[in-house]
């Protein structure tokens, strides 16, 4: 059995192979229905698929004009996001420029300050050094004011002095000059 059922399988799919291969004859009316059948049944597919490819058309054209639409749509819209973006970078570089000027301008008067600050602390000492100045200056006329009071004390004493010298002396003289 082992050895006949492998052969006998062969032998079988051989005969199915040789059935297939053989040319049957089919008579001329049958043919003429078959060909009659296929020709209608060409025709329907024909008409089916040409509708169906009308409808595919049609159905492109539209998908065509509305792609057309969105593009358009799309470039306008572009359109103006790059004048946005443009404005924005213009607006970007003269806020940029701005900010250099005002960068230069703190640079500028941070400078300005510190030559103030220095020339301020150059009055400060100045005034200092004139206060103390002033200070001895007051002082020295305090002193010289003292000292003139002084000398004109003395002088004063002097003068009465030798006013009463000369009173006490004319005394004496005027005897003598009547005498």
């Amino acid at each position: 059995m082992s050895t006949l059922v492998p052969l006998l399988r062969a032998w079988r799919e051989d005969q199915k192979d040789r059935v297939a291969r053989e040319e049957i004859e089919i008579p001329e009316p049958v043919m003429e229905q078959v060909r009659e059948l296929a020709t209608r049944i060409w025709r329907d597919a024909t008409e089916e698929a040409q509708t169906a490819t009308d409808a595919l058309r049609r159905e492109l054209r539209e998908l065509r004009l509305e792609s057309e639409q969105q593009q358009g749509e799309l470039v306008a819209h572009l359109g103006k996001v790059e004048a946005e973006r443009d404005a924005a970078i213009e607006q970007r570089d003269q806020l940029s420029t701005r900010v250099d000027a005002l960068e230069a301008d703190q640079r500028q008067s941070a400078s300005e300050r510190a030559k103030a600050a220095a020339a301020l602390e150059a009055v400060r000492e100045k005034c200092e050094f004139l206060a103390t100045t002033l200070a001895k200056a007051e002082a020295r006329a305090d002193r010289a004011e003292a000292r003139l009071v002084e000398i004109l004390k003395e002088r004063t004493a002097e003068k009465s002095s030798a006013k009463s010298a000369r009173t006490g002396r004319a005394k004496p003289g005027e005897a003598g000059a009547a005498g």
